[in-house]
């Protein structure tokens, strides 16, 4: 048994997943009968393997958050369509605003349209692109209106509320502020209702949209962690330059460039990049109030 239990994280689950169907033959057939001791041992064992599941999965989260960092060399190796297509599935569960999912990602594969990026990149983001076997271009939706009667749909059909299925529209234009008319609506709630009640920000439609595009690729970078990938997220490049080499519409803006790769480990740094203190960053309750009994050993 210790053995099944020290096993990876795969074989555990499909372990208990086993557990799970005994304990349910056990509960609804009439046939099978497991004498009481037999099935609190069951019960027992199944509690352990869940947790066991559970254990492993934080460690791999841990980990890939850990060990990410930006890769500088890559080894010319490609990465597998199978895996690749794990890295975007999981990309795609990335939070956006009301599900809007305002943005898009051109994968460039091809040594000759890596190329072709390359002339839109800056300094050592140029021998980075002709490297990686792919670069991942996240483009952010400033139209996201135009998505709406398709999120509407796939809303309506997940089971979502009449009410907010009808709303989407609005909501999209007032958070995201596209258009004159829905920017100076906003700026105007603000002015008049902000003395009253809380307001969304009046920020422009690209701020909006690239930051619900870097949610999206920050999570494609600790999706490819976990694969054992390595990624280097870019932002020296030409706008326009990107756009033109990849065809994407003028819709769109480029907030970021990664990329992704088996890294050469020639070039990998010998201890993690320095980051502040913790108390310089987060604060307890209110803004600089200091948060040191959250990270204090005692």
């Amino acid at each position: 048994m210790v053995g099944i239990l020290g096993q990876g994280g795969m074989e555990t689950t499909r372990f208990s997943k086993s557990l799970e169907d005994i304990e349910l033959a056990h509960v609804h057939s009439t046939q099978l009968s497991i004498p009481p001791q037999l099935y609190r041992c069951f019960q027992l064992l199944r509690t352990a393997t869940q947790a066991r599941c559970i254990s492993s999965a934080q460690k791999n989260s841990a980990a890939a958050i850990e060990e990410r960092y930006a890769c500088k060399a890559f080894l010319p190796a490609p990465v597998p369509d199978e895996t690749l297509k794990e890295i975007l599935k999981l990309t795609l569960r990335a939070p956006t605003g009301f599900n809007v999912q305002p943005y898009a990602c051109v994968l460039v594969r091809e040594p000759k349209d890596r190329e072709k990026l390359a002339e839109a990149m800056m300094d050592s983001n140029i021998r980075k692109v002709k490297e990686a076997p792919v670069v991942a271009v996240f483009a952010a939706d400033l139209e996201p209106s135009k998505r709406v009667p398709r999120l509407q749909q796939l809303a309506h059909d997940n089971g979502a509320s009449a009410d907010f299925v009808a709303n989407l529209p609005h909501f999209v234009r007032l958070f995201s502020g596209e258009g004159v008319v829905a920017s100076g609506l906003r700026a105007a709630i603000a002015t008049a209702v902000s003395p009253l009640l809380p307001v969304p920000s009046n920020v422009s439609t690209e701020a909006w949209a690239f930051k619900q595009t870097a949610l999206a690729a920050a999570t494609f970078l600790y999706a490819a962690q976990a694969h054992d990938l390595a990624t280097c997220p870019m932002e020296g490049f030409d706008q326009i330059r990107v756009r033109n080499a990849l065809d994407i519409p003028d819709r769109y803006g480029v907030p970021v460039v990664i990329a992704l790769g088996h890294a050469n480990p020639d070039a990998k740094p010998q201890k993690p990049s320095v980051r502040l203190d913790p108390t310089e960053i987060f604060f307890d309750g209110k803004f600089g109030n200091s948060s040191d009994k959250i990270f204090s050993d005692k």
